[in-house]
C-alpha cells in the first residue's frame, strides 16, 4: 500500500432495488472515481449502506490506494417511501398562528384521509400572524400557546408543527412559539414552517406537517447510519443530500428530513452532468423498476413550478422537476391480442421483478424449468445483444418478433418521457445512467435529440451526484419595494407627470402616468433588494463552511404580486458552493476493521418489491383506494322535480372549478381554496343549488328583489397566504342587505341615516366607513339569491358558499362571462349601471363593514375598492346588488351551466384517454392554436398589476413556430413571432386566450407560468355581450392600450344548453 493518502469523498445512493457507492478524490482538477459497487437495497437500509461504503473501500485497499474519507454524502428513498405506505410516521399537532384568518380552511383538509388519520394528532388555530407588509395582524397570544401545549402533552403528542400566516416573511411568531414550547414541553420536537415551505400557506403547512412526522423515523436513521459507518471504522462527517442537489448535515437533517424526499433523482442528475461534463441536457436515469428523466439546467436539475404533490399531499418545497415511468431493467415483457383479433403487440412495464430479477428472469436461470420466470426488459437487451449477463443461451428461443417489438416499446417509452421534459424544439443531448442503461441501443439515436450519451460508470451515476453536491441558502420571500422608496421624491414625479393630464373623465389616462413616474423608483428599489439578498445569503454560506470563491447564484427571478399597486414584489434567490475540507495532511487514512470478513458477509432482509417512484408516485398508476378523487367519479346533474333547481354534487364542483380555471384566462387566482372549501360544505350536509334566472326572476320585485354578487379583491398569492374564507363575502353580503333593508338605500343617499358619518374620498367616492345599522327591516328589500361576479378563477366559485350557508339559490349566470382584472369591467356597469351602492369588508377585520353609497364613475369604484382592500392587508370581500332587469339583460346568462359543460367535457375525456384539448374545443367552439414549451416569460410592475409577456415555442405540429402572449394579469393578445418580427395579431381580449398543461388541460395562471412549462395554447370566442360598443370600451384591445389593434371577433359562441329548468 503506498505511503500517500488520497482524501475521498464517499458517495451513496439508496434506490428501491439497489444500493450503489462511489469512492470520489476530488482534490484534483477533474475529480477522479476511484472504486464503485452496486448492492441489493436492505429492508434496515443501513446494512446495505454498510456493505457498499466497506465494498468501495476494500476496492481502493486492493488496488494498493491508502484512502482518507473526508466525507459521506447519502440519498435515500427512505422518508418518501416512509409517507407514501404511512409506515413509521409520529402523530402532529398543527398549530396555526392565524388569528382571524383561514379558520374555513383547516390544517390537513386537503390530505389524504388514510394519511390524515396515521399523521393527524391535533389541530389548533391560535391568535397571531402578519400581512404581507411585515405588519402584525393580531399580536402572539402566549397564554394560548401555554394552553394549547398544555393540550398537545396530554394527548401524548410529541410532535409539534407551528404554522405563521405570512412567516416566510415575518417569522418571530413562529420562532416565539417554538421557544414557548421548549420551555413549557422539552421534550416536544418543533417544526417551523418558514422554515421549510415558501409563499402560499396550505402547501407550506403540508410540507411542515411531513416534516415533523418524520422526525422519529428520521433520528433513528440516521443513527443507523452513523452506527454503520462507525462499524466500519469511517469517522468523518456525514451527509445527507437533498431535493434540490445539494447536501445538509447529519445534524441539520434530524430537524428537516422533508427536504431529502427526493434526492435520488437530483443525485442521478448531478452525476450525469460530471461524467458527460455537459451542464444542459436531459437526463434519463433507468434503474430496475422505474424511468426518471428530468432536465438539467446550469449542471442542477430545474425545479418543480410552485407545488407538487407528494403521495397525494400539496406541497411547495424545494423539489427537482422530474417524471417518472414504470420502466427498468425488471420490466416484464408481455404479449396481448389485439381487441379486433387482427394481431399481437408487446407491453413493457410498468411493473416489475425489481429486486427479484435474478430469481425471475430468463438469463439468470440456472436449471430447465421456466415456469416461475418471466420474460424481463434484461432478457430482451440480451436477447437484441446489447449486454452480456447471466446465460445467453437462455434467451436465444425468444421469439425474435417479441424482441424486436419489446426493444421498439422500450425506445418509444424513453423517447416519449424526453419529449415531455423537453424545454425547446431544439434537439437536445441526452444522457442516459443507471443500471438500467443496458437497455437502450446505443447505434440507435433517440427521437427528438442530437446526441446519445452512455457514460462510462453509468450504472453509479446517481452515487456519483451525491458525493458531488454542494452547499446551498435560498430566498423565496416578498419584498415591500415602497419601504426603499425615497416616496417623496418619487410623488413629486408624479405631480409633475399629471400636469400634462388634462382630459381625463375616467381616470385612466391620470393612472397611467402616474405609474409611468414611479417605474423607475420602484425598478432601483428591486435592483437593490436583490442585490442585498444575494450578499446575504453568500456570507451565510461562508460561515456554514463555504468557500467563498466557490459561490455560485444558480437562480434569481422576481415577480411582482398581481392586484396591488406597485409595492409588493416576490423575490427568489439560490447561490450554491462548495465545501471547505480543511488541513487533511495529519489525518490517519483508514485502516479495515478487524471484522471486516463479518461485516462483508452479514445478512440482512431485501425490502419488498417497489411500489412507488423515488419522487413518491405509484408505479403501477392505480389509485389508492383510501384516495377520494371526485374528479374519478362522473355524475349526470340532478335536477329537483319540483323546483327545477339543480343540486350540486361533488363531481359538480369538480366541473365548474375545472371550467373556470380555464374561463380564467390566466387571471382571476387559482380557485383550488374555492373548491376545498366547497367540497366540505356538501360533505357537511350543506346545500348548494343552482336557479336558472328565468324562473328565479319570473314573479319576482322589479327593484326589491336582489341578487348580490360576492367576490374577493385583492392579490390572489396574498389570499392563497391567508386561506380566504367566506366570513369577508358574507360580511359584505350582510352591510349591502342592511343599506337595503334598514337603510331604504336609493340613488346614492339612505333613508335612515342613525347619525352615520358619510365621508368622502379624494376621488369623490361617499361611504360610510362601520356600517351597522340597528333599526327595522321595513323597507321590504330581500336578497334573493346569489350569482359569481366572475365565471373565471377563484371568485366564480365564491357565492356557492355563501349560498350554502344562507340556503339561498345560486343564479345560472355571472357578471363578465370570463375574469377581468378590475370592478368597472363587470358588465351591468358596462351597460349603464351605476356604480354604486357597494360593500367591503377586509380581510380578518369583520368588524368593519365599509358601505360605498355614491362613486361619480366606475373607474373610481374601482379605484375605492382597491385601495381599501389595500389598507386591509391586500385581500378583502366585497358585495354588489343586481336588480330583475340588470340580471335578466345586463349579465351572461346560463354561464355556470357552460363551466360545467367544459370541465366535465375534460373530465371525461382524461377517464376516457381521450384528447382533453379536443374536448375544450369541441365544447366550445374554440381553436387549438399551438402545443409547445414556454421558452421566456417577462414580467413587471406596473400599476399592481401582473404585466408582461410569455414567449411559447410550438411542438408536435407546431415545430419552428413562435408564439407571443401578452398579459395583464389575464391575457389580452396572441401574437406570432415570424423570422424574429411580430406577426399578424391572431387574437385580442375580450375572446379568451386560455393557456393550459398540454397533457391534463389543467389552467396555468400567469403567476404560475414559468420557463420550460409544457402547455397548450387555446382561443375561444367571448359572450356576445362582450362584443358590443359598450363593452369594448372597456375591456376591448384598447382598453389595454393597444391603440393600433381593432378587436376581430372569433367565431361565435354556440348557445349553452342551462342545466336548472325553468319552472
Amino acid at each position: 500500500m503506498t505511503d500517500i493518502v488520497t482524501p475521498v469523498i464517499i458517495g451513496v445512493d439508496i434506490g428501491g432495488t439497489n444500493t450503489d457507492a462511489v469512492l470520489l478524490c476530488p482534490s484534483k482538477e477533474i475529480p477522479e472515481i476511484l472504486a464503485e459497487i452496486k448492492e441489493l437495497t436492505t429492508a434496515d437500509v443501513t446494512t446495505g449502506v454498510k456493505k457498499a461504503i466497506l465494498g468501495c473501500l476494500k476496492q481502493a485497499v486492493q488496488s494498493g490506494k491508502s484512502v482518507l474519507p473526508l466525507q459521506v454524502n447519502i440519498g435515500t428513498t427512505h422518508f418518501v417511501n416512509a409517507v407514501v405506505q404511512g409506515k413509521d410516521l409520529a402523530k402532529v399537532a398543527a398549530v396555526r398562528i392565524c388569528g382571524p384568518v383561514s379558520e374555513e380552511v383547516p390544517p390537513f383538509m386537503d390530505f389524504p384521509s388514510r394519511l390524515a388519520n396515521v399523521i393527524c394528532g391535533s389541530v389548533h388555530l391560535v391568535h397571531g400572524g402578519f400581512r404581507f407588509d411585515g405588519k402584525e395582524h393580531e399580536s402572539l397570544d402566549e397564554q394560548q400557546i401555554r394552553n394549547v401545549l398544555k393540550d398537545i402533552q396530554s394527548k401524548g403528542i410529541k410532535n409539534i408543527a407551528f404554522i405563521g400566516v405570512f412567516s416566510p416573511t415575518r417569522p418571530e411568531h413562529e420562532i416565539r412559539a417554538k421557544k414557548i414550547a421548549l420551555e413549557e414541553y422539552p421534550e416536544a420536537s418543533v417544526t417551523l414552517s418558514h422554515e421549510i415551505g415558501h409563499i402560499g400557506l396550505l402547501e407550506r403547512e403540508n410540507a411542515a406537517l411531513l416534516n415533523e412526522c418524520l422526525k422519529p423515523l428520521c433520528k433513528k436513521t440516521i443513527s443507523g447510519f452513523q452506527t454503520a459507518l462507525d462499524e466500519i471504522g469511517v469517522k468523518c462527517p456525514f451527509y445527507l443530500t437533498q431535493n434540490d442537489g445539494t447536501i445538509v448535515s447529519s445534524e441539520a437533517v434530524l430537524e428537516q428530513p422533508v427536504l431529502t424526499f427526493a434526492s435520488g433523482p437530483t443525485n442521478s442528475m448531478r452525476g450525469a452532468a460530471f461524467l458527460s461534463e455537459l451542464k444542459d441536457a436531459i437526463v434519463v436515469d433507468i434503474g430496475g423498476t422505474t424511468t426518471d428523466a428530468g432536465v438539467l439546467k446550469n449542471g442542477f436539475p430545474r425545479e418543480a413550478a410552485s407545488h407538487v404533490k407528494v403521495s397525494g399531499v400539496r406541497t411547495n418545497f424545494r423539489m427537482p422537476d422530474v417524471l417518472s415511468i414504470g420502466l427498468g431493467g425488471g420490466s416484464y415483457v408481455k404479449e396481448h391480442t389485439k381487441k379486433d383479433g387482427s394481431g399481437q403487440y408487446v407491453t413493457v412495464g410498468p411493473l416489475s421483478a425489481g429486486l427479484n430479477l435474478m430469481k425471475e428472469s430468463y438469463v439468470f436461470n440456472t436449471s430447465n424449468n421456466y415456469s416461475d420466470r418471466f420474460i424481463t426488459a434484461t432478457d430482451v437487451a440480451v436477447a437484441s445483444g446489447l449486454c452480456q449477463l447471466g446465460s445467453t443461451e437462455n434467451v436465444k428461443k425468444l421469439n425474435k418478433s417479441l424482441v424486436n417489438q419489446a426493444m421498439d416499446e422500450i425506445h418509444r417509452l424513453v423517447e416519449d418521457v424526453i419529449d415531455k421534459v423537453k424545454l425547446s424544439v431544439d434537439e437536445l443531448p441526452v444522457i442516459v445512467v443507471g443500471g438500467g442503461s443496458i437497455l437502450i441501443d446505443r447505434s440507435r439515436l433517440l427521437k427528438g435529440t442530437k446526441q446519445l450519451i452512455i457514460p462510462e460508470h453509468f450504472g453509479v451515476a446517481n452515487a456519483i451526484g451525491a458525493a458531488l453536491s454542494k452547499v446551498s441558502a435560498s430566498y423565496n420571500n416578498i419584498v415591500n419595494l415602497i419601504d426603499r422608496v425615497n416616496t417623496l421624491e418619487m410623488e413629486a414625479c408624479v405631480s409633475k407627470a399629471l400636469e400634462d393630464v388634462t382630459n381625463d373623465p375616467d381616470g385612466k389616462e391620470s393612472e397611467r402616468v402616474s405609474n409611468q413616474a414611479r417605474k423607475p423608483f420602484l425598478v432601483k428599489a428591486r435592483d437593490d433588494a436583490m442585490e442585498e439578498i444575494c450578499q446575504k445569503i453568500k456570507a451565510t454560506l461562508v460561515t456554514d463552511g463555504a468557500t467563498e470563491e466557490s459561490l455560485e447564484i444558480l437562480e434569481k427571478e422576481d415577480s411582482v404580486l398581481a392586484y396591488i399597486p406597485g409595492n409588493a414584489t416576490q423575490i427568489k434567490v439560490k447561490i450554491v458552493g462548495d465545501l471547505s475540507w480543511g488541513e487533511t495532511k495529519d489525518k490517519q487514512a483508514w485502516l479495515p476493521p478487524d471484522n471486516i470478513e463479518k461485516l462483508v458477509l452479514e445478512d440482512s432482509q431485501t425490502i419488498e418489491k417497489q411500489k412507488f417512484s423515488s419522487t413518491g408516485q405509484r408505479i403501477d398508476s392505480k389509485e389508492e383506494e383510501m384516495i377520494q378523487d371526485w374528479t374519478r367519479s362522473p355524475k349526470d346533474p340532478v335536477i329537483d322535480p319540483l323546483t327545477g333547481e339543480w343540486l350540486i354534487s361533488e363531481w359538480d364542483i369538480e366541473c365548474i372549478v375545472l371550467g373556470s380555471g380555464i374561463y380564467g384566462c390566466g387571471g382571476g387566482g387559482n380557485p383550488h381554496l374555492g373548491r376545498l372549501r366547497a367540497l366540505k360544505a356538501l360533505q357537511d350536509g350543506k346545500r348548494m343549488r343552482v336557479i336558472n334566472p328565468e324562473s328565479l326572476m319570473k314573479n319576482a320585485d322589479p327593484e326589491k328583489d336582489l341578487v348580490i354578487t360576492t367576490a374577493f379583491i385583492g392579490a390572489p398569492l396574498i389570499m392563497y397566504e391567508q386561506a380566504v374564507s367566506s366570513r369577508e363575502t358574507t360580511a359584505a353580503l350582510e352591510c349591502l342587505r342592511d343599506l337595503y333593508e334598514i337603510g331604504g338605500f336609493k340613488d346614492g343617499v339612505i333613508v335612515n341615516q342613525e347619525n352615520f358619518l358619510v365621508e368622502t374620498s379624494p376621488g369623490g367616492c361617499k361611504f360610510i366607513r362601520n356600517y351597522r345599522p340597528t333599526g327595522e327591516r321595513t323597507t321590504g328589500y330581500k336578497v334573493v339569491a346569489m350569482v359569481s361576479a366572475e365565471i373565471g378563477g377563484m371568485n366564480a366559485i365564491e357565492p356557492f358558499l355563501q349560498a350554502a350557508n344562507l340556503d339561498l339559490p345560486i343564479v345560472d349566470g355571472d357578471g363578465m362571462s370570463r375574469a377581468f382584472p378590475e370592478v368597472q369591467m363587470f358588465m351591468p356597469y358596462m351597460f349603464g349601471n351605476l356604480p354604486y351602492p357597494a360593500a367591503i369588508v377586509g380581510s380578518g377585520n369583520y368588524k368593519e363593514r365599509t358601505a360605498m353609497l355614491y362613486a361619480p364613475a366606475n373607474k373610481l369604484l374601482e379605484n375605492f375598492l382597491r385601495l381599501t382592500s389595500i389598507e386591509n392587508g391586500c385581500s378583502a370581500g366585497m358585495a354588489l346588488p343586481l336588480n330583475k332587469s340588470s340580471l335578466l339583460n345586463k349579465t351572461p346568462l346560463h354561464t355556470v351551466s357552460s363551466a360545467w359543460r367544459l370541465g366535465n367535457a375534460i373530465l371525461r375525456a382524461r377517464l376516457q384517454k381521450e384528447s382533453v384539448i379536443e374536448a375544450i374545443v369541441q365544447q366550445e367552439n374554440g381553436k387549438h392554436i399551438m402545443n409547445g414549451k414556454i421558452l421566456d416569460v417577462q414580467r413587471e410592475t406596473s400599476g399592481g398589476f401582473n404585466r408582461g409577456f410569455l414567449l411559447v415555442e410550438g411542438s408536435d405540429d407546431w415545430l419552428g413556430q413562435k408564439l407571443l402572449i401578452e398579459f395583464q394579469n389575464e391575457n389580452l393578445v396572441l401574437i406570432p413571432i415570424i423570422d424574429g418580427k411580430r406577426g399578424q395579431c391572431l387574437g385580442t381580449t375580450p375572446d379568451l386566450i386560455c393557456i393550459v398543461d398540454a397533457d391534463n388541460a389543467e389552467p396555468i395562471t400567469t403567476e404560475e407560468v414559468k420557463f420550460g412549462l409544457r402547455v397548450a395554447v387555446l382561443l375561444l370566442p367571448s359572450h356576445d355581450l362582450l362584443r358590443r360598443a359598450e363593452s369594448l370600451r372597456w375591456v376591448g384591445p384598447q382598453a389595454f392600450h393597444y391603440e393600433e389593434l381593432q378587436f376581430c371577433p372569433f367565431k361565435q359562441r354556440l348557445p349553452t344548453i342551462p342545466i336548472p329548468l325553468c319552472k
